[in-house]
C-alpha cells in the first residue's frame, strides 16, 4: 500500500496543508510520535494537534525517546513497525513542525532512504516560519543572510553568531541558561516565542516578561 509522512505545523491545528489533510482523511491508520508511553500516560505533542481533525481510522502513538541511550534502536524499532504496517495499509505517520527540518521524522527517512523505501512527504511549517507571522515582522529581507541553531552550547556562541551581522534563530532556547540577563542588555531587537499555534503560546519581545520564566522545550527565539 503506501507510507506518508506528512507536517502537521508548530501547534495551530489550522496550519496544515491542504494535501496533507487530504492524506489524513485517506489513511487506514496514522501514527504520531509520543516522546513517553505508560499503561495511562503520554506526551506527545503531534496527538494534541491531530485531535482536531476528527479521523475516523486508529491513531497510534509510536515511541520516540528525545533523550538517552538507545535512541538508534527505537528509531529501527518504530520505522519496522511502519515498513510493515505499509504493507497492506494507507500509513500516515505526522510530525509537528516539518518532516525534514530538526525534526523526529527525518531519523525514520534516513532508514527508508537506505532500504530504498519509497515514502510520500508533505512538508509542514517550522516553528520559527509561524513565530515570524506573530512578530508580524520580517525576518530577513534584501541580501539580509538567516542562522539557525539548535541548542546552542552556551549564551557565548549566540553572541558569536550575532556578530555576523545575519537573522538569528535559536531553536530550542530552553537548552541555554542566562537568557534573561542576555536580553536585557541586547542592543538589537529580538521575539520569543513558546508553543506557537497553540492555546498555550506566549510571545514577547520585553526582556523584563523572562526574568523569572521557565522557558519550555517548544521555545524559539528570533533576532531580526
Amino acid at each position: 500500500m503506501s507510507l506518508t509522512a506528512i507536517g502537521i505545523g508548530p501547534g495551530d491545528p489550522e496550519l496544515i496543508t491542504v494535501k496533507g489533510l487530504k492524506a489524513l482523511q485517506k489513511a487506514d491508520v496514522v501514527y504520531y510520535p509520543a516522546s513517553k508511553l505508560t499503561e495511562t500516560e503520554e506526551n506527545s505533542w503531534s496527538r494534541k494537534i491531530i485531535d482536531a481533525y476528527d479521523l475516523k481510522c486508529p491513531c497510534k502513538p509510536i515511541l520516540f525517546p528525545m533523550t538517552g541511550k538507545g535512541r538508534d534502536q527505537f528509531y529501527r524499532e518504530a520505522y519496522e513497525t511502519l515498513k510493515e504496517a505499509a504493507l497492506d495499509k494507507n500509513v500516515v505517520i505526522v510530525n509537528e513542525g516539518d518532516l525534514l527540518f530538526y525534526s523526529t521524522y527525518g531519523y525514520i527517512q534516513k532508514l527508508a532512504n537506505q532500504d530504498k523505501l519509497e515514502c510520500n512527504l508533505v512538508p509542514g511549517i517550522p516553528a520559527f516560519v509561524a513565530a515570524s507571522s506573530v512578530m508580524k515582522e520580517s525576518l530577513v529581507d534584501g541580501n539580509t543572510s538567516l542562522e539557525v541553531m539548535a541548542k546552542p552550547d552556551s549564551i557565548e556562541d549566540v553572541k558569536a553568531a550575532l556578530e555576523k551581522d545575519i537573522s538569528l534563530v535559536v531553536m530550542k532556547a530552553k537548552f541555554v541558561k542566562g537568557w534573561y540577563p542576555f536580553l536585557k542588555e541586547l542592543k538589537r531587537p529580538f521575539f520569543y516565542i513558546e508553543k506557537v499555534g497553540a492555546p498555550e503560546e506566549f510571545s514577547t519581545s520585553n526582556a523584563e516578561d523572562l526574568k523569572d520564566r521557565e522557558i519550555p522545550y517548544f521555545a524559539t527565539i528570533l533576532f531580526y
